[in-house]
């Protein structure tokens, strides 16, 4: 029985050492400084509460109580005063008394300003981290991933985190003011406070239940908020469709329902925080009451030293009431560090490798030797694909829906790494380079364009410094792309915001956007998916003019459902069923390929 009483002690005390170790890792030796200012706060304000001694004693040598006033092991205070040379006069024990709790004062301003760095230095850490961490995560893993739970942990939990730790630093800081008083109580009279720490500790076990539940609604709460989040994601995404389908009620009750979920617990965990609060100070005051009566009516306690030690347990118990507080403060966000500490073991476990081969695009050949790939358990999106691609040679990857382009793209891209076979750039093993580097010569043109809440300008340039040179090589971008002139005509030219994933564009226009970034931008490669599939035949028709332009210049890799676009390019690949049907030039494919005719017929080629 007694050891299954422990176990629950046992387990608290080691996941408050881990939490410990989690919060060092962030902040180092800035929590133990922290720490050490608390307990020279507790010193100088024990001590200034220690001169009511010699004022005690003054009264009672005076005539104004019992000349033989006991003062137990705190006589040494006395004896001190005279050791030094201090005589007993009023003006000296005041002076000191001041002394100490100004000292308090200056501690309690470092302490705070300790603790305001800290909280700013740990939020950068999380938030650097994070970020760091899941930029540097595979795409395989992404696109498998719990939305959800990323957008969550990156956001409201990391707020959670943040609460947590400043809830931790307060029982740490309380624990050591506890010890403090209590040690100074002990010292006055060690009868008296074995009676009070009795009465502490079965308050602590009345409200243990208390805490347990707090934790597990806490639990609740993060499950509630990644659902929330996954929720609502998918909203912002499929706006349009819900809205013109009717369906954006439906939607908003489950939001709704989500959040009156989280609230509820969020509610149950304020009222047992309300309990604690409302219930710790009467307890310990009828603690400290029964106390009393029992030292003076049953051990003829020295009712003098009983008051002091009242002054130092005071200030203890009113830590401990605290410490509880923030003990359930703390668990109340607890939940959140487990989903951090989940969330970055993910993205460890998802993390790109990074080769030891820096290589900013490609001088000569990318090669595939063999390669195959699988979504999980799924069957094989691409197989023993075998394919070289040469430097600023123009080449498209066409076939049916589901034959593999957008997986073999990928792959050439670097998202994806061949799970079987090899591919080489510039006849380096793939898993031998930086990425990185790789990628940053690389442009992508996407069928859904991506387009960012902010201007034109960064938009097409993605943040680079305005200048002239910028802006007119923006310009020459837009022009590229066919979209100089509309751009001119709005009222804040470049600077006009285009909204939430360019919301105030029409399909074709964000398009446009996207295309004329990756011109701006300088790469070595292309990758164009499905790129000139919202655009107008007019407007596909002046792009593929500038594409004819870059031929020659880069190496440019189309996906295109439209034949049409792709007869200029240098070499076209005919997949099926994720392997090569065919390759060569687009007349060799249309005279050789069943399934490259049968593409052809359906689009009246």
């Amino acid at each position: 029985m007694f050891r299954d009483l422990m176990n629950p002690t046992l387990v608290s005390i080691r996941e408050f050492i881990q939490n410990y170790f989690f919060f060092y890792g962030y902040l180092g030796y800035r929590i133990p400084l922290f720490l050490a200012l608390g307990i020279l706060v507790a010193l100088m304000d024990g001590f200034g509460l220690a001169m009511f001694l010699p004022l005690l004693k003054m009264m009672a040598d005076s005539g104004g109580g019992d000349s033989d006033l006991d003062l137990g092991n705190f006589e040494f205070v006395i004896q001190f005063m005279l050791d030094v040379g201090l005589d007993m006069h009023l003006s000296v024990v005041l002076l000191l008394m001041l002394g100490f709790f100004t000292l308090k004062g200056i501690m309690r301003f470092v302490e705070s300003y300790v603790s305001a760095e800290n909280q700013r230095r740990f939020v950068i850490s999380i938030r650097e981290q994070n970020i760091v961490d899941l930029s540097n995560y595979r795409f395989d893993h992404f696109v498998t991933a719990d939305a959800g739970k990323i957008q969550n942990t990156m956001s409201g939990e990391v707020y959670r985190v943040v609460s947590a730790f400043r809830s931790y630093m307060g029982i740490l800081q309380q624990i050591f003011i506890v010890v403090v008083y209590s040690f100074l109580a002990f010292l006055m009279n060690a009868q008296f406070a074995v009676f009070i720490l009795v009465g502490a500790i079965l308050t602590n076990m009345i409200f243990n239940r208390m805490y347990e539940v707090t934790k597990n609604l806490s639990h609740r709460i993060s499950l509630g908020n990644e659902g929330y989040q996954g929720l609502l994601i998918q909203q912002v995404a499929f706006f349009k469709y819900l809205k013109a389908t009717g369906h954006i009620v439906l939607y908003s009750r489950k939001l709704i329902e989500k959040i009156t979920e989280i609230e509820a617990a969020n509610k149950k965990i304020g009222v047992i925080g309300s309990w604690v609060q409302g219930g710790r100070e009467p307890l310990l005051i009828l603690i400290l009451v029964i106390a009393i009566l029992v030292q003076v009516n049953w051990f003829g306690g020295s009712l003098a030293l009983i008051l002091l030690s009242i002054l130092f347990f005071y200030r203890a118990l009113s830590a401990v009431t605290q410490l509880q507080m923030s003990h359930n403060q703390f668990l109340a966000n607890s939940a959140a560090m487990s989903n951090l500490v989940s969330f970055k073991q993910m993205l460890s476990e998802g993390a790109e490798h990074v080769g030891p081969v820096t290589k900013a695009g490609f001088s000569t050949a990318i090669e595939l030797d063999n390669v195959s790939y699988a979504y999980n358990s799924q069957g094989k999106v691409i197989s023993g694909v075998t394919l070289a691609i040469q430097k600023n040679e123009s080449i498209a990857f066409v076939g049916e829906s589901g034959a593999g382009k957008t997986t073999l793209m990928n792959m050439v891209a670097g998202l994806l790494l061949p799970q079987e076979g090899v591919m080489y750039i510039d006849g380096v093993d793939i898993n031998q380079i930086s990425m990185a580097s790789y990628r940053s010569k690389i442009g992508y043109i996407t069928q859904e364009p991506v387009i960012f809440d902010d201007d034109v300008f960064n938009n097409v340039t993605l943040w680079d410094e305005r200048n002239p040179e910028t802006t007119e090589r923006m310009w020459q971008a837009l022009d590229m792309a066919n979209f100089k002139i509309f751009i001119e005509q709005l009222h804040d030219k470049e600077q006009t915001r285009l909204g939430n994933n360019g919301i105030t564009l029409s399909g074709g226009q964000r398009q446009r956007i996207a295309i004329a970034r990756e011109l701006y931008k300088d790469v070595d490669i292309l990758f164009m998916d499905e790129a000139t599939s919202s655009l107008d035949s007019e407007t596909e028709h002046v792009i593929q003019e500038n594409i004819e332009k870059l031929k020659g210049k880069l190496t440019i890799v189309i996906i295109a459902h439209r034949l049409s676009t792709i007869k200029g390019v240098d070499k076209v690949v005919v997949l099926r069923n994720g392997k090569i049907d065919r390759s060569g030039t687009y007349a060799d494919v249309a005279s050789e390929s069943e399934s490259f005719k049968r593409l052809a017929a359906l689009q009246h080629l």
